[in-house]
């Protein structure tokens, strides 16, 4: 299992094209409700705050409370004629992460990136009436600082889901560039 890491890292690090200033941008978001009653994308969208510079903006209202038992899947994708698997496919258990945050876990990257535009930052139980939102997350390159990429088209695709039952997929759309 180490040695499938260490190996993957490596085929990264020999793969990107280092010429200059990596430019990495959102370039489009989903959202899919995949149990009504349980929660609705009140908002879902990107806003533009100034010249390429993109904000991912969202907003779920949460219609079943309390939520005890949260696991969330964490997926990356590069678009290759299509998007594929591409390095991670992780499940967390939500709860016991903001319990104990461990910064080995690869999900530590994307919290700590996301945890300053966002209100999900407590442990469960979830009880109050409490709507979920992301508001003005912007992609920079400190973000990609630890997990470097090639250049491409990607996806990151995440599935929330409570008491093992799949609720709701948020699926964000993002460019790697680097400058000559």
């Amino acid at each position: 299992m180490r040695f499938t890491i260490i190996r993957v890292f490596c085929t990264i690090i020999l793969s990107l094209e280092i010429r200059g200033k990596s430019i990495t941008r959102h370039t489009n978001v989903k959202c899919e409700v995949l149990d009504k009653s349980f929660a609705e994308f009140s908002v879902c969208k990107l806003n533009v705050l100034g010249r390429g510079i993109i904000a991912e903006n969202v907003y779920i209202k949460m219609l079943k409370l309390p939520i005890q038992k949260i696991s969330l899947n964490f997926a990356v994708y590069k678009k290759l004629s299509g998007y594929h698997p591409f390095l991670f496919n992780v499940t967390v258990d939500f709860c016991h992460y903001m319990k104990h945050p461990n910064p080995m876990n690869i999900f530590h990257y994307f919290y700590t990136a996301v945890k300053p535009y966002s209100n999900f930052n407590h442990s469960c139980p979830y009880n109050v009436s409490h709507d979920i939102l992301v508001k003005d997350f912007v992609l920079t390159d400190q973000m990609f600082a630890k997990i470097p990429l090639p250049t491409g088209n990607y996806m990151i695709s995440f599935k929330l889901a409570t008491d093992d039952v799949w609720r709701a997929a948020l699926n964000t759309y993002f460019d790697v560039n680097v400058e000559k």
